[in-house]
């Protein structure tokens, strides 16, 4: 008995490249930790300038875990290597180690990988709902700077009329219809208030009782009194400023325009009125100051914009054209029901002054903060896409899931190099105790997972005609005969086997080339981790010969039975050619089975009365002659004209089958034998069988053929008498 030990697999990693992986993955894994700190403090200065909110993030619960989950590897790492070392000195069962140890391995990098991924999905989301809130909180301020603006555009225009009216007050406007030089003098005070204020388009000065008393600028022919004359009314009853609705004139796109009236005390009423009020109304253009104050957003952003809305009904009116609106404004503006579905102007104007995420006119998610202005029933909103705000925050986004998932990548080849390293340890002390038996008569081999052979007996290298060197590392499918048959993948399929035991009949291919068939018997064992297998085989050479003969002579037998209860019934040509050949290929095993009789044409060619068995066209397409051209001098042809049995052993090395061996071996045939039929002692036709593998005619069966020729032949010579 020869102790030896199983050589290192050709395939297998080497320790210190294992070794190597695992200092690597430390190494990537501290790197790791150093860049998520880098970006953390270079990104959030990058969004927002705040180097506290930055050094919060690096130094955030999140942050301290995730390192913390990192450490921990790592000094498990160092902990798992120096605890195995001692546990294989001190002489515990390997086995039994590997797999709990296995376990603890795949344990540890499921909850790694898992705190890793629940931590990095954490912070990302709580930077995301920071990075939002901040943005929307930018968006409230910008709201209500701009209703500010609003509220104090409203209160210059009360202060212009204040002034206005201080100046005016003193005059006698009881007289102003009878005198027209106080009517010009009033004309020309109104008129030097709109020299030089674009905006004011218009001031008339009304009685208490709504009739227009002086007026001052307006196009020509306008009618803006006329909307007037309700609020003129409203101010004078109740004594102070009222400001109009936002009105929008004919045009394209509509000019919009608002009416400031101011009433005053005048004196006493002249003759004929009832009381000395008056009131001076203002027409004002807000596109010309306010509107453009209020659209022009603090920064740059494509997709920024602020509206201004207030509820008209059940509409929510625009009262300034969006900035990407696409379509022709209507006359009376544009307005959205108050119905559309999750509509930003509609939540701004139900719900009041706060920040949402909605769909502005467009359909498009944005972020957006409302507040309402103090002076007048506007709604003014702050809104930017969503996909503009996020972008930023996206990238960042982008870079912590690829950060965090190339930590568990790296924690991953850790805990392989960890694994692999416990195995190639493993191994290198319990392989030295595989002891292989020389001296026993059967093949044996030790095959590694890859199928590469380990090592052989020497009944092994003898049976093969290699040396040990020659097998070991050699692929144990190149030991088999590679021919496609049954037995070869079945081999294949248990050498490849990962368990249990499997028996098997295959091909075993020497090295001169020659073949002898064995019975195998293949079981795995697991060593270390790894799947080996060990292959018991014995050579059957003289058990498969007699078996084979014994199936050949049933065959045969069976044959012979069933063609000789058919010519005892025959009554005809037709009913011995068809029978037989279909028993000939149901109970003989041939792959097919044919009459041929030859026809007295110039082309000497044949045809075929019966055929049975596989034939998918080859006998009508075969072109076989009894000429004296190669097609005549095939087996068909020479028993013909010889009257004696041919045999064709092998139609790939046969020259006389030749002009059929492309076609037959593609229809698989072999080999074939053809048995002359005789009446009355001439050759009438000639029986023609074909087998699926070579040397299927020996001299036996030969024999058994040709002495059922003979009693066909009788038949056939009855049968014509």
């Amino acid at each position: 008995m020869i102790q030896q030990q199983l050589p290192h697999s050709a395939t297998e990693p080497k320790t210190g490249s294992t070794r190597r992986i695992y200092w690597i993955s430390l190494a990537a894994l501290v790197g790791l930790m150093l860049l998520a700190a880098l970006l953390t403090v270079v990104e959030w200065l990058e969004v927002l300038p705040s180097f506290e909110r930055a050094m919060q993030d690096l130094f955030s619960r999140g942050a301290l875990l995730a390192l913390g989950l990192v450490i921990a590897l790592i000094a498990f790492g160092v902990f798992f290597q120096r605890s195995f070392r001692k546990t294989v000195r001190h002489g515990a069962r390997e086995e039994a180690v590997l797999k709990s140890r296995n376990r603890l391995l795949v344990g540890v990098f499921t909850a790694f990988a898992l705190g890793i991924a629940g931590i990095g999905y954490l912070l990302n989301s709580d930077l995301r709902a920071a990075f939002r809130d901040e943005r929307l909180s930018q968006q409230a301020g910008i709201a209500r700077l701009k209703a500010q603006q609003i509220d104090q555009w409203v209160a210059e225009r009360a202060v212009d009329l204040g002034f206005l009216v201080t100046s005016i007050k003193g005059l006698p406007f009881g007289q102003i219809e009878a005198g027209a030089e106080l009517r010009q003098f009033v004309e020309l005070l109104l008129y030097q208030m709109l020299i030089g204020h674009p905006e004011r388009r218009e001031i008339m000065l009304f009685s208490a009782d709504g009739q227009l008393l002086v007026e001052v600028g307006g196009d020509p022919g306008h009618k803006d009194h006329d909307r007037v004359e309700g609020l003129v009314r409203e101010a004078a009853r109740e004594g102070k400023l009222k400001i109009g609705p936002l009105q929008l004139d004919a045009g394209s796109p509509p000019s919009p325009s608002m009416a400031f009236a101011q009433p005053f005390n005048a004196g006493a009423p002249a003759a004929g009125q009832s009381s000395g009020q008056f009131v001076v109304v203002l027409m004002v253009d807000p596109s010309v100051e306010l509107f453009r104050k209020i659209q022009n957003w603090p920064g740059d952003s494509p997709t920024s914009e602020v509206l201004v809305v207030r509820r008209d009904g059940d509409d929510a009116l625009f009262l300034v054209a969006p900035r990407f609106w696409e379509r022709p404004i209507p006359p009376s503006g544009l307005r959205l029901p108050l119905t559309t579905p999750n509509l930003l102007a509609a939540a701004a104007i139900r719900q009041g002054d706060g920040v949402r995420e909605a769909l502005d006119y467009r359909g498009k998610r944005v972020l957006a903060a409302s507040y309402a202005a103090k002076g007048l029933p506007w709604i003014v909103i702050a809104k930017s896409d969503y996909d503009e705000v996020m972008r930023r925050i996206d990238l960042r986004s982008e870079k912590i899931a690829l950060v965090f998932g190339t930590t568990i990548l790296v924690a991953a080849f850790l805990v392989w190099s960890l694994w692999r390293s416990q195995q190639d340890e493993t191994r290198e002390m319990a392989v030295s105790n595989l002891r292989f038996v020389h001296a026993v008569q059967d093949m044996f081999i030790v095959l590694d997972g890859d199928n590469r052979i380990l090592e052989t007996n020497e009944a092994a290298q003898k049976a093969v005609g290699y040396s040990a060197e020659e097998l070991r590392g050699m692929d144990a499918r190149d030991l088999r005969l590679p021919d496609g048959t049954a037995e070869g993948d079945q081999g294949a399929a248990a050498l490849g086997a990962a368990g249990g035991r499997i028996e098997i009949r295959t091909l075993i291919r020497r090295k001169d080339g020659s073949t002898f068939p064995a019975e195998v018997r293949v079981s795995a064992f697991e060593l270390d981790g790894r799947t080996y297998r060990q292959a018991m085989g014995v050579d059957i050479s003289d058990r498969v010969k007699l078996e084979q003969e014994v199936l050949r002579l049933g065959r045969v037998k069976r044959s012979l039975q069933a063609a000789t209860s058919i010519l005892l019934r025959a009554r005809s040509e037709s009913d011995v050619f068809g029978q037989l050949c279909a028993s000939l290929v149901e109970f003989g095993d041939y792959l097919m089975a044919a009459v041929a009789v030859a026809n007295d044409d110039p082309g000497k060619t044949f045809h075929f009365p019966a055929i049975a068995g596989y034939d998918n066209g080859y006998l009508a397409k075969a072109h076989i002659t009894w000429n004296d051209e190669p097609t005549g001098n095939g087996p068909l042809g020479m028993a013909t004209k010889t009257g004696t049995i041919q045999i064709n052993q092998d139609f790939e090395s046969n020259p006389n089958a030749r002009p059929w061996r492309e076609e037959a071996l593609r229809h698989g045939y072999r080999s074939s034998i053809v048995l002359p039929l005789r009446r009355e002692g001439r050759v009438a036709a000639a029986l023609v069988i074909y087998a699926g593998e070579p040397q299927a005619f020996d001299a036996e069966e030969v024999q058994l053929l040709s002495a059922l020729a003979d009693d066909i032949s009788f038949v056939l010579s009855g049968l014509g008498s």
